[in-house]
């Protein structure tokens, strides 16, 4: 399974004390749905900044992104 590998992989590189909030591993997402590296499908009902005004992968978004991408990007973490 992806996602036995994924936890592996998380609780090694995480500390602790950082939360999350779901048990999957999203591979992609299309408006108000994910898919999980299992293909399991998802309706998000908590979403994160700015997803619950636009949906994920708005069109208007990702334009904005590649022209920022275009320009440049932060260089800092």
């Amino acid at each position: 399974m992806k996602s036995t590998e994924l936890v592996s992989r998380k609780d090694a590189a995480t500390p602790r004390g950082v939360g999350v909030m779901c048990e999957f591993y999203a591979e992609r997402a299309e408006n108000a749905e994910l898919w999980d590296v299992e293909g399991c499908r998802f309706i998000g009902f908590a979403a994160g900044i700015a997803v619950y005004n636009t949906g994920h992968r708005h069109p208007k978004v990702i334009a904005a992104v590649r022209a920022q991408l275009d320009r440049c990007t932060h260089t800092c973490y």
